[in-house]
C-alpha cells in the first residue's frame, strides 16, 4: 500500500514539475527578459520572500536591477505562475492611469481567501483594497467624502489635542533612548481613535489601555507563527486558505474594533451628537441610502417601471451600509495606525541623522508659527509648508513602506509590442527600486529633500515617485495621512531637537520578519528641548 501511495505521489510530483517547466518558459517565449525560476516556488525573489530572506518591499529589486534596459521583466510566482515587473515609467503610467479599466484590481487572488461567507475574514472581504468592479467603485465613491478638505479641517483640532499630549510626554523622555515606531504608534492610535471613531484613548498617559492592547494584537511588531504560516499558504495555495478559513487579523481584536464602530453608530443615532469624524460620515451615508430605499419603494408603489433606469434602485440596505463601512473603518484603522506611525518614524530618523535638514525645517515651522500666531497650525498652513512636504517625500523615497501592484482584468497587449500580459496576471510597479535609481534621483543613497523641489519634480517623470500609489486606485486617505504625519513632526520639531542616540542605526535595512516594514535594529532617537 505504501509503495502504491509513494508511486502515486511521484507521478503527481512529476506532472507538477512538467507543468512548472512549461509555465516558466512563458516570458522567454514572448521575448521578454525574465528572472529564471526554480521548482517549486518560482523566481529567486519569491523564494527569498517566502523564507524571509528579503522584505516584501524588496521583492522587485532584483528584476529591476538585473535588467536595466528592459521595459518589463517577467518573474514567476509559486508553481510557476507568471507575473511581471514594470520598469518603464511610461508603461507604468499607461497601466495605472490610461488603461486603468483593464487593471482595476489590486490583487489577482485576494478574493480567494476572503470570501464573503468567511467567518474569520468576513470584514476583510468588504475592505476597499479587496473589492472589485462596481462594488469597489461604489464603495470608493461613498468613502471619498470623508477626506475632503472641509472634513479634514474639522479633524485638525483633534490631531493637535493628541500632539499636545505627545509633546508633554516627550518632555519626560529628554536624553533617553526612544523607540520611534512604538512612540509614534501611540500618537497614531490616539489620532485614529479620536478622528475616526469618536473615542479618547489617551495612550501617552495610559499605554496599557484597551485600545492599545487590541491594536497591538491586530498589528504585532514581529510576525508570529500564525502570520508566517498564513503568508506561506498564501504563496502556496490561496484556495487552501479559503477552505480552512485561516484568519488574517486577530479575531478578538477585529471583533473589538468592529463592535466599537457599531456601538458608536447606535449611540450617535440616539443622541444626535457630531464630531466631524468617520462615524458621522457613516451616519450620513446611512441616511442617504435610507432615502434611496424609501424613494424606490414609493416609485414601485406608484408603478414606475423606470425606477431601475433612473438609478434610484442602486442602494444599500442599512445592514449593508454597516457591514461595508465597519469593514473600511477597520481598514482605515490599520492604515492610520501602522503606516502613519512608520512614515513618521522614518522622517524622525532622517531628521536625527541630518541636522542641517532639521534646522532648515525648524526655521520654516518657526516662521509659520510666528506668522499664524499659534503653534497649532491650521490645515491650510500645515499643508502648504514646502520644505516639510519635501522632507516627507524624500523620507518615502529613501525608505518606502509601500508597494504597488495590480492585476490584469483581461489579456493586455503591451502598446507598441507583440507582448501579451494574460488575464489575472500579477503586475508589480517597483516603487522602492525606482526610488533608488540614479537615473531619476542622483546620488540615491543620500537623504536629500532637494530632490523634491518644484524644479526637480518638473524635470523628472511624474511616476518616479509612488509613495501613495498612482491612478484612480491610489491611497484614498493620502491627504489625511500626510496631514497627520506633518502635524506630528512639525509639533515635535517646533519644541525639540531630534537627535540620534546610541541605538540609532546607520543604515536602514528592511527586516523581513517585521510586520510593519521596520528596519533591522528598529528606529531609535532621542530629544532635547530647544
Amino acid at each position: 500500500m505504501i509503495q502504491i501511495l509513494l508511486a502515486a505521489f511521484l507521478v503527481f510530483l512529476t506532472i507538477l514539475y512538467l507543468r512548472f517547466k512549461s509555465k516558466t518558459s512563458f516570458w522567454r517565449r514572448q521575448g521578454v527578459a525574465e528572472e529564471p525560476a526554480t521548482f517549486p516556488f518560482g523566481s529567486q525573489c519569491i523564494w527569498d520572500s517566502i523564507f524571509q530572506r528579503i522584505a516584501f518591499t524588496q521583492i522587485t529589486d532584483a528584476a529591476y536591477k538585473n535588467h536595466p534596459e528592459a521595459p518589463l521583466v517577467g518573474i514567476y510566482e509559486t508553481f510557476g505562475t507568471p507575473s511581471v515587473v514594470i520598469r518603464d515609467l511610461d508603461l507604468a503610467k499607461q497601466i495605472l492611469v490610461k488603461d486603468f479599466d483593464k487593471f482595476t484590481e489590486r490583487k489577482p487572488i485576494g478574493q480567494e481567501f476572503v470570501a464573503a461567507h468567511s467567518k474569520n475574514n468576513h470584514y476583510m472581504a468588504k475592505m476597499l483594497t479587496e473589492l472589485t468592479g462596481k462594488e469597489w467603485k461604489r464603495t470608493r465613491a461613498s468613502l471619498t467624502p470623508i477626506f475632503t478638505s472641509g472634513k479634514l479641517k474639522g479633524m485638525v483640532p483633534l490631531m493637535h489635542k493628541v500632539a499636545d499630549e505627545c509633546n508633554l510626554h516627550l518632555e519626560t523622555l529628554c536624553g533617553q533612548n526612544i523607540e520611534s515606531k512604538e512612540f509614534m504608534k501611540n500618537f497614531a492610535l490616539d489620532v485614529i481613535v479620536s478622528t475616526g471613531f469618536g473615542f479618547d484613548s489617551n495612550t501617552f498617559k495610559d499605554p496599557d489601555n484597551i485600545f492599545k492592547k487590541n491594536a497591538d494584537l491586530m498589528i504585532g511588531k514581529k510576525m508570529d507563527f500564525q502570520m508566517i504560516l498564513f503568508f506561506f499558504l498564501f504563496f502556496i495555495s490561496p484556495k487552501l486558505l479559503k477552505w480552512i478559513d485561516m484568519p488574517f487579523l486577530n479575531k478578538d481584536a477585529t471583533l473589538f474594533f468592529a463592535n466599537m464602530v457599531l456601538q458608536s453608530i447606535e449611540q450617535r443615532k440616539k443622541d444626535g451628537t457630531r464630531r466631524n469624524d468617520l462615524i458621522d460620515h457613516v451616519l450620513d451615508v446611512m441616511a442617504k441610502e435610507s432615502k434611496k430605499e424609501t424613494d424606490l419603494k414609493n416609485l414601485e408603489e406608484e408603478g414606475d417601471e423606470g425606477a431601475v433606469d433612473s438609478g434610484v434602485s442602486h442602494h444599500w440596505t442599512q445592514d449593508e451600509v454597516k457591514e461595508v463601512l465597519v469593514a473600511n473603518s477597520l481598514l482605515m484603522f490599520l492604515a492610520g495606525f501602522d503606516t502613519v506611525s512608520s512614515t513618521a518614524s522614518v522622517m524622525l530618523h532622517f531628521l536625527a541623522k541630518n541636522q542641517h535638514v532639521q534646522e532648515k525645517l525648524y526655521q520654516e515651522i518657526s516662521n509659520a508659527i510666528q506668522e499664524y500666531g499659534d503653534e497649532k497650525l491650521d490645515y491650510a498652513t500645515i499643508m502648504k509648508l514646502p520644505y516639510l512636504d519635501m522632507v516627507l517625500l524624500e523620507s518615502h523615497r529613501c525608505y518606502p513602506v509601500t508597494h504597488l501592484d495590480r492585476a490584469s482584468g483581461t489579456d493586455y497587449k503591451v502598446p507598441g509590442t507583440d507582448i501579451v500580459i494574460p488575464k489575472n496576471t500579477f503586475v508589480r510597479i517597483p516603487v522602492p527600486a525606482i526610488g533608488k535609481d540614479a537615473k531619476y534621483f542622483p546620488d540615491p543613497e543620500t537623504f536629500n529633500p532637494e530632490n523634491f523641489t518644484e524644479e526637480k519634480k518638473a524635470e523628472r517623470h511624474s511616476f518616479a515617485y509612488g509613495g501613495f500609489g498612482q491612478g484612480p486606485r491610489n491611497c484614498i486617505a493620502k491627504r489625511f495621512a500626510t496631514m497627520e504625519v506633518k502635524i506630528a513632526v512639525a509639533r515635535i520639531v517646533a519644541k525639540f531637537n531630534v537627535l540620534p542616540c546610541e541605538k540609532t542605526v546607520d543604515e536602514l535595512i528592511p527586516d523581513p520578519k517585521s510586520r510593519s516594514f521596520l528596519p533591522k535594529g528598529d528606529f531609535w532617537f532621542t530629544v532635547e528641548k530647544r
